[in-house]
C-alpha cells in the first residue's frame, strides 16, 4: 500500500494492484509519447528529438489519453 496524499486527518491510499495499473499507465503514457514524439522529429527530417517536436504532439496524447 502506498499513502498519496492527505486530506485533512485522512490517509488516501493505493492498493498494490491500483499501484500496479497506475505503473503500466505511466508506462504506456511515455511510451506513446516517445514513439509519437520520434515521428514527428523523422517526419520534418530531424534526427534528434528536441523539446519542440515533445510541444507538437503533448496536447493530442493528453487528449487522448483523457478518462
Amino acid at each position: 500500500m502506498l499513502t498519496v496524499a492527505r486530506r485533512g486527518k485522512k490517509r488516501l491510499n493505493l492498493d498494490s494492484d491500483a499501484l500496479a495499473v497506475l505503473t503500466a499507465l505511466i508506462n504506456l503514457l511515455a511510451q506513446e509519447t516517445i514513439a509519437r514524439t520520434a515521428q514527428t522529429a523523422a517526419n520534418t527530417g530531424d534526427r534528434q528529438v528536441t523539446k519542440e517536436h515533445l510541444k507538437r504532439v503533448i496536447a493530442q496524447i493528453m487528449l487522448d489519453f483523457a478518462v
